[in-house]
């Protein structure tokens, strides 16, 4: 496949991915999940929240931390705080072509990205303030640089 189509290709599957995490994705109200995140948010030092708001819970510390500083410098509205996440999902769809690609061949990397651009559960994920989304993004991540080495 020629590199340009393949590129155009890619785009599009990226512009519908990020169409279907970004729309109206502030719309619906926030789950008990991501209320309970930003109950542990309360704190005035990254100390005190890694030790109070992180340690007590069983999720991985790097959504805490996004939130916190996500909720400190643009407030606490609930674009604002799953805003990252939803970004996180969308380079999440193309490390999964990276990775299918390079594990493969390029006609995998754009099936296996489109697939994950467009299915229900990546889109569910990337579209709440919780660590899945960045999880996937970072598992995704891990998996092409491995097989890179």
């Amino acid at each position: 496949m020629p590199e340009r189509s393949e590129r155009i290709i890619l785009g599009f599957i990226l512009f519908v991915g990020a169409v279907l995490r970004l729309f109206s994705y502030w719309d619906f109200s926030l789950s008990n999940d991501e209320l309970s995140a930003l109950a542990r948010l309360n704190f005035d030092s990254f100390r005190a929240l890694i030790h109070d708001g992180v340690r007590i819970d069983g999720h991985p510390a790097a959504a805490q931390v996004i939130l916190w500083y996500t909720t400190r410098m643009f407030g606490d509205s609930v674009a604002v705080v799953r805003f990252p996440f939803v970004l996180a999902g969308i380079a999440a769809v193309y490390f999964m072509y990276r990775l299918g690609k390079e594990w493969i061949g390029t006609s995998v990397g754009l099936l296996a990205a489109a697939s994950f651009a467009a299915l229900e559960f990546p889109i569910l994920y990337s579209r709440i303030a919780r660590p899945y989304s960045i999880g996937m993004m970072f598992a995704l991540m891990a998996a092409y640089y491995w097989i890179r080495i």
